[in-house]
């Protein structure tokens, strides 16, 4: 893995050298400069006004001797003065000589050498010339007589020497001066940038590299220096004061998400995730100590009932009780764990004999059998008990879940409120039924599942009034697959909500199809469980089916379960109604299998009750079934409905059903459910079945 480069950032000292040491030097210099040409300004006026009043002077002076052609005395006048006064020269043309010598003018004058002394001007010697052209300025004024006529004209030459030297002067103490205001400057301003803004950053920038685990500062920042520098510090110290606020306020939700993760909500038992881990943990201590574990898988029986019953409120506070019952009968070390629902999971540890695990299972028994008091409710309640144990069951937590919960269903099966431990057969029963449902799934995903059809007869007639649609599961590999098998697994999976449609759905396009073709198949019977009335918009699939099919409402007879019913009767009372506002027929099976309420079936919207068949089994001979068929009989015939009977197989029965009232009977003395294709040969036989006109 290449290494990052770390880029080199420049210190601040230098950051403030470059930008402070530039800008104190433009600005000073600026100022020595705007000095240096004020100053030079300056002499070149003074030197302009001394030349001119030196050429005042010299006019004054000269002119009398010019007048007198004193050509020596004037000579004198001038080379004094040019020593006097450090000019470059001084010439004269004199007028009046030069007439009286043939010449425009007599020049004359004195001159200054590089080296500093006087000499007479000659005007034949070039480096004289010379030395004139490099003076620094020149001025002339005329000498003029008493009479004011001109008599001669005096020419000042500037030197630049007194100039240079005043200049060199003022350069020199500038740039002495601009060092040193420079020097003092910068200083001072380092110092007191160190002193007001870098000394409190730097303990806010060792404050902040002193952190915990987290990265978090330890220290706040110190609250020194300027303004800014102050409000920056509050502002970090305010940063870190939030930051440890959302550390505690997160720790406080990742605390709290951690237990919801690894804890049941409603009873605060650990959970199948915490109660894996556990078992996972302890499952090494057991082979280290050479010592048995046991897993209890436990069910409550028939909780369900409870919940649809009376409410999922009840229901919750059953759990809560039975919690506290399973906690005050386990050790200290064991542990306890609700994966779910009704269902609860227990770990005993430090086991020695399978004796402690028996006594366990039998201790739980009682404690959940006592009754429970909900108010002003009395319940009674039992579980089936499943043990897998370590080593003899498994080496791991998913093995010993899986062997305890196959021994759980076993117990059910074997009549509930018992205990069972797990055995190699009952590992067999769980793999088979996981691939059942499995194959469930993918059958009604891949259209295995159809719709065979029972009649239902009119005895006294001979006529067909009708079938019932009865699902049936014809497996690509293993064939028929008996409903016996599929059904159940289907209302504990769930999968029966969805299986049912998928048969109402067929069945309503075959009847649709035989009406259309002029066939006269009577009533579409179809059956129902309680998990439809718990969807609000079921009436408006069941529409939609119809509409989608084109199936009329006045073909259609719903059958739901006595037991079902009186879960919840209020709601289904209005799904009911619903239901039977829509045209279609409502019967009540197994009816006299519940405990029904007269009161709510009274109330119930139905038309037809359906004797079960575990009454019609053995009549005429059994007395009790035949006193119960014909008080079911005439029960319906008080209230005004339809009565019909299933389960009939022999002549003998289907005579007493007659006899006693009941004309409308269905089983196998007419028929078994068949495919559509027989159904509809059933229709066109001869056996007084009649076509629709």
């Amino acid at each position: 893995m290449p290494m990052l480069r770390t880029q080199r950032s420049s210190s601040l000292y230098m950051l403030l050298v470059c930008i402070v040491l530039p800008t104190i030097f433009i600005t000073v210099s600026s100022g020595a400069a705007f000095n240096y040409f004020t100053a030079k300004q300056r002499i070149n006026h003074d030197m302009e006004r001394s030349a001119a009043q030196s050429l005042q002077t010299l006019q004054q002076n000269i002119a009398g001797l010019i007048e007198a052609y004193a050509v020596n005395e004037y000579e004198q006048i001038i080379a004094t003065e040019v020593g006097l006064h450090n000019n470059c020269g001084i010439l004269l043309d004199d007028y009046n000589l030069g007439t009286i010598l043939g010449k425009p003018a007599y020049m004359t004058g004195s001159l200054r050498l590089p080296d500093g002394t006087v000499s007479a001007f000659d005007a034949d010697l070039t480096e004289h010339r010379r030395r004139l052209d490099h003076c620094y300025a020149a001025g002339s004024m005329p000498v003029l007589a008493s009479d004011g006529s001109p008599i001669g004209l005096i020419h000042l030459y500037t030197s630049n020497e007194a100039l240079d030297a005043k200049l060199k002067a003022i350069i020199h103490d500038s740039l002495l001066n601009t060092l040193i205001i420079c020097t003092l400057m910068v200083v001072a301003l380092l110092v007191l940038t160190r002193s007001v803004i870098l000394k409190p950053l730097a303990s806010m920038i060792a404050a902040i590299r002193t952190t915990d685990k987290d990265g978090i500062p330890i220290n706040m920042m110190p609250d020194r220096g300027p303004h800014e520098v102050r409000t920056l510090a509050q502002s970090i110290n305010t940063m870190i004061t939030s930051i440890r606020n959302s550390r505690i306020d997160l720790q406080a939700q990742k605390d709290a998400l951690d237990y919801m993760a690894h804890h049941d909500a409603l009873t605060g038992l650990a959970n199948r995730t915490l109660f894996t881990e556990r078992l996972s943990s302890a499952i090494p201590r057991a082979a280290h100590a050479q010592q048995m574990l046991a897993v209890l898988f436990i069910d409550l029986d028939h909780f369900k009932t409870i919940n649809d019953s009376l409410g999922h409120n009840t229901g919750d506070k059953v759990l809560n009780i039975i919690t506290n019952r399973l906690s005050r009968v386990l050790r200290a070390g064991d542990t306890l764990a609700r994966p779910g629902g009704d269902e609860f999971t227990i770990m005993l540890e430090g086991l020695d004999n399978i004796a402690q695990v028996t006594a366990c299972a039998n201790t739980i028994l009682q404690a959940i059998t006592r009754p429970l008091q909900i108010e002003q409710t009395e319940l009674y309640i039992s579980c089936s008990i499943g043990i897998s144990l370590f080593p003899d069951h498994g080496s791991s937590a998913t093995e010993l879940l899986m062997q305890a919960d196959a021994a759980m269903y076993q117990a059910k099966s074997e009549g509930r409120n018992s205990y069972q431990y797990f055995n190699t057969d009952l590992t067999q029963q769980a793999r088979e039924r996981l691939s059942l449902e499995a194959q469930l799934r993918s059958g009604l995903q891949n259209g295995e599942l159809s719709p065979y059809f029972q009649p239902q007869v009119d005895a006294a007639s001979g006529q067909l009034i009708g079938f019932e649609a009865l699902a049936r599961w014809h497996h690509p590999e293993q064939g028929m697959i008996s409903p016996a098998r599929f059904i159940p697994l289907a209302e504990v999976t769930g999968l029966i909500h969805q299986l049912d449609l998928v048969i109402i759905r067929q069945a309503m396009l075959q009847f649709a199809n035989w009406y259309t073709r002029g066939l006269n198949p009577g009533v579409l019977s179809v059956n129902l469980t309680v998990r439809h009335f718990q969807h609000q918009q079921f009436v408006t699939t069941l529409q939609q089916l119809m509409t989608d099919t084109g199936f009329r409402p006045e073909w259609l007879e719903i059958e739901v379960t006595e037991s079902q019913l009186m879960t919840k009767p209020e709601a289904a009372i209005e799904v009911l109604r619903q239901i039977h506002q829509t045209g279609i027929r409502i019967a009540l099976d197994d009816f006299g299998t519940g405990y029904s309420s007269l009161s709510y079936l009274k109330r119930l919207p139905i038309t037809k009750l359906k004797i079960d068949q575990s009454f019609v089994r053995d009549l005429p001979h059994d007395e009790e079934d035949a006193s119960i068929t014909c008080a079911v009989i005439a029960l319906a015939d008080s209230l005004g409905l339809e009565i019909i009977a299933e389960g009939a197989e022999t002549a003998e029965q289907v005579e007493f059903l007659l006899a006693h009232g009941c004309r409308q009977i269905q089983g196998y003395f007419y028929s078994r459910p068949l495919p559509a294709v027989a159904a509809e040969a059933f229709m066109l036989n001869d056996a007084g079945l009649i076509r629709e006109a």
